[in-house]
């Protein structure tokens, strides 16, 4: 009886192990899109974050803008993965690419999905204020939608904000990674928090988009799709439900579409945002 509890500890201790090394260190996608395939005008970037990283990006200019948009890319993938479904803002606004830490072509030894991802972000916003950019609007998909949030309550950085088929709570994710598994999630989840706590100094329970925007008044719109498959429709009603105070936060919710489809009237929905609040 007792080596059969020892046996199911030791699973759970090995493989929430196993699960956190697998979600730091995730394949590294390079989607081999490229702003010469649709600009001739572009500039290649590279960030420094506060700890140090260099971070590679993409400045495409619009010059009959003061304004810029940050596009924020999801998890795993890159820079140009993002770079085809947002090109169109474009047409009215500066853009700003780039790769997050150990994603695509930018250093960094794993991701934290969220946690010191901040920082690239911030690198970015000092990068723009150099170029005399104060009109700065930030889209981000999935982890990028995230990251985007968790700078929501820092006003005069960030005018405006579009978060895409985000996360509420990383604790939350952590336990979603085992979902398949039934109630084994549970204490999986909760372990795997310890090993990030343990191994990486993070606490996962502080990586919050939902209580990072609970005071904010920025203008925020959420986006999600009540079928998204990876990241469950509940993390749209919480940030929802965050926002409950927010006058200039507004909600897109989607039927029948999965994680990362942009469906119709895409485009002008997230362009009149932009031109609204920018």
């Amino acid at each position: 009886m007792l080596s059969g509890f020892f046996a199911i500890f030791l699973f759970l201790i090995l493989f929430s192990l196993f699960g956190l090394l697998v979600s730091i260190r995730p394949p590294r996608i390079h989607s081999h899109v490229h702003p010469a395939q649709y600009v001739s005008s572009f500039e290649d970037i590279t960030l420094k974050t506060s700890d140090g990283l260099a971070l590679k990006g993409w400045f495409i200019p619009q010059p009959k803008s003061d304004k810029v948009i940050v596009a924020l890319h999801g998890y795993p993938a890159d820079k140009g993965d993002i770079l085809p479904g947002l090109f169109f803002l474009n047409k009215d606004f500066n853009l700003l690419f780039f790769d997050f830490r150990y994603f695509g072509e930018s250093e960094g030894f794993i991701t934290t999905v969220g946690a010191r991802e901040v920082r690239d972000l911030l690198a970015s916003l000092e990068f723009l204020k150099t170029r005399g950019f104060h009109k700065i609007g930030v889209w981000g998909f999935s982890l990028g939608g995230a990251v985007a949030l968790m700078r929501a309550d820092h006003s005069s950085d960030i005018k405006a904000i579009v978060s895409e088929s985000a996360y509420a709570e990383l604790s939350l994710m952590a336990r979603e990674t085992y979902r398949h598994l039934l109630i084994l999630k549970y204490p999986l989840g909760l372990l795997t928090g310890i090993w990030a706590k343990l191994l990486l100094g993070v606490n996962i329970y502080d990586v919050s988009p939902v209580k990072k925007i609970k005071n904010s008044q920025n203008p925020i719109l959420i986006i999600h799709s009540t079928t998204d498959q990876v990241i469950p429709f509940s993390h749209a009603l919480l940030l929802k439900e965050a926002l409950g105070n927010n006058p200039k936060a507004e909600f897109w919710f989607r039927e029948g579409l999965s994680h990362g489809q942009l469906g119709t009237e895409y485009e002008n929905r997230i362009r009149g945002f932009f031109q609204k609040y920018l």
